[in-house]
């Protein structure tokens, strides 16, 4: 009966040992897993920031960009037209007619510039 009590308490030990073992191996990847989640979420965050500080580079870049092209083609504009009477009166002959031609409605009376249509 004795030998019994010792394997039976031997089995037990060793039962509780691996149930140990079982529960130690469940909080080091429970603590994995954490650690884990909390470097994406930081990666996420970080990403998220860094986006928002891209993209206000990216517009003021291209606001800067179109301002001074937008600057330029005036200046010729303009240097075009002073030249005589007969350049800005062609100039602004043409100009209305491509505009007539590559705006849309809704953008030619937004700008109060629309023509009824010859058809």
């Amino acid at each position: 009966m004795s030998t019994t009590r010792m394997s039976f308490g031997a089995v037990l030990g060793s039962v509780q040992s691996a149930a140990t073992t079982i529960t130690s191996t469940l909080d080091a990847a429970t603590g994995a897993v954490g650690m884990l989640t909390a470097f994406v979420s930081k990666a996420s965050d970080e990403q998220r920031i860094r986006h928002v500080a891209d993209k206000e580079d990216f517009i003021e870049n291209l606001i800067m960009e179109r301002a001074e092209m937008r600057s330029v083609a005036n200046l010729k504009a303009e240097k075009f037209l002073s030249k005589s009477a007969d350049h800005a009166k062609h100039y602004g002959a043409a100009y209305a007619a491509f505009e007539q031609l590559l705006r849309t409605p809704e953008e030619l009376e937004a700008k109060g510039k629309l023509v009824a249509s010859k058809e």
